[in-house]
């Protein structure tokens, strides 16, 4: 009986460490907008080419979810899949403020 306790505590010990460490390694991230920018309806083609979704203000906060490369903008080709106002599209990289592209902190999608 007593072995079996221990067994568990040890069990639970251990799935609760494990636990507090398992997170993705990439979370995605809140990023300024440098300029008014199109939030863009694209599935992964990434270019300006794609259907407008919304405009978003300058200096607004966007969730990026992960990068993908794309069309030029710039000179850059890094897109991000973003949120903004509850809609989802993508973004060219080049007019958020992310200190570079690909941010580290947002992963690639796949």
């Amino acid at each position: 009986m007593r072995t079996r306790r221990f067994a568990t505590a040890i069990t639970l010990a251990v799935v609760t460490a494990v636990g507090s460490f398992a997170s993705p390694a990439f979370a995605g991230g809140y990023f300024q907008t440098q300029t008014n920018l199109n939030l863009r309806n694209c599935q992964w083609l990434n270019n300006s080419q794609c259907s407008v979704i919304l405009t978003i203000p300058n200096g607004a906060t966007v969730y990026l979810n992960c990068w993908a490369y794309g069309s030029s903008v710039n000179g850059n080709t890094i897109w991000y899949n973003a949120f903004y106002n509850n809609e989802n599209g993508m973004l060219a990289g080049d007019y958020v403020n992310t200190g570079h592209d690909p941010n580290p902190s947002v992963g690639q999608c796949f």
